[in-house]
């Protein structure tokens, strides 16, 4: 039964590594595509003297994309920034504890960001509210902003559980 349970987590977290690896993908085309139309839109400026319809409201999704993408991917690699300069004079099991806590209260905000934006997207997705020059519907992206928090938030879990397991000598 125990064995069973292990081998069910780690095919969740494999499963969790896929999903914010393929995100962090999706975000690095995000990227490049943004690329690709700044060096359009101002070589079209410059140039031709006619800049790309769009470029600015479609920058502004593909910012979206590429942030909230990257942050589940972040999470896992351990890479967002964190500032420790005193837990080194800390004991382990102090250490521990501020990780827990730090991870409760970051995912209290990110749990309130997801709630609230789905609501924001089912509001958006009613109202059919939409980008001014291209006429782009806004709500999807805000269901990516959810998508991209919910797994930041299943990393959290993850990572509490993670902590809560090695205070006590154990591991995934």
């Amino acid at each position: 039964m125990v064995k069973d349970s292990r081998g069910r987590v780690k095919n969740f977290i494999k499963i969790l590594q896929r999903l914010s690896t393929y995100l962090a993908y999706f975000g690095a085309l995000s990227l490049f595509l943004m690329m690709c139309l700044t060096i359009m839109d101002v070589a079209g400026r410059c140039i031709f003297n006619k800049p790309v319809l769009g470029a600015y409201e479609l920058t502004e999704f593909m910012i979206l994309i590429l942030i909230f993408s990257f942050l589940g991917y972040t999470q896992t690699k351990k890479s967002h920034i964190s500032v420790d300069l005193f837990m080194m004079y800390f004991p382990e099991k102090f250490k521990i504890f501020i990780e827990i806590l730090n991870h409760l209260a970051c995912l209290a905000i990110m749990i309130l960001i997801v709630w609230m934006g789905f609501e924001k997207a089912v509001e958006m997705m009613g109202t059919r509210e939409s980008s001014p020059n291209l006429a782009v519907p806004s709500y999807p992206f805000v269901f990516f902003l959810v998508l991209g928090c919910a797994v930041l938030c299943i990393e959290f879990v993850k990572d509490i559980v993670f902590y809560l397991k090695s205070k006590k000598g154990g591991s995934y």
